[in-house]
């Protein structure tokens, strides 16, 4: 019997470095983001696909990333404070699908056009993705020791 890895798989492992892995990636992530959600959010373009892709898209795939990643520094890091049913299967997955659905019914109200107010897609677009980029880049540098100077 072999035991599972707690690293997560190549695939996450490839998109947490093109996101956090490296400053200089972080940085173009969050001016990115930042730029590209607020430009959205305030209606200088409005593409539903682009909403989706800035509100919904990056920000599923950097809460799958955070929450992964946490789940792995937890196994390596007991002394972390976070509650144990987030350290193992199956809470790690149902936070993310709990997150997902969330994110979806949000943006199923604000791209149908039943909710969709200024301050609701800045927050969606601009103010969420970029606290939940900034936990997986700070995830990525814990601790550190494990992360070689000027990442």
């Amino acid at each position: 019997m072999s035991a599972v890895p707690p690293v997560p798989g190549k695939l996450l492992q490839t998109l947490i470095q093109a996101s956090a892995g490296s400053q200089a990636n972080y940085r173009i992530a969050v001016y990115g983001q930042a730029i590209l959600g607020s430009l959205y959010a305030l209606g200088h373009f409005d593409l539903k696909l682009a909403g989706g892709i800035l509100g919904w898209v990056l920000p599923m795939i950097w809460v799958v990333c955070t929450y992964r990643l946490l789940k792995e520094k937890a196994e390596k890091h007991p002394v972390l404070p976070f509650p144990s049913w987030i350290k193992k299967e199956p809470g790690n997955t149902l936070i993310i699908f709990l997150d997902g659905v969330f994110l979806s019914l949000i943006w199923f109200f604000i791209l149908s056009g039943l909710y969709d107010r200024i301050w609701i897609r800045v927050l969606f677009t601009v103010v969420f993705p970029l606290l939940t980029l900034a936990m997986l880049r700070n995830l990525f540098l814990y601790p550190p020791e494990e992360n070689p100077a000027g990442t």
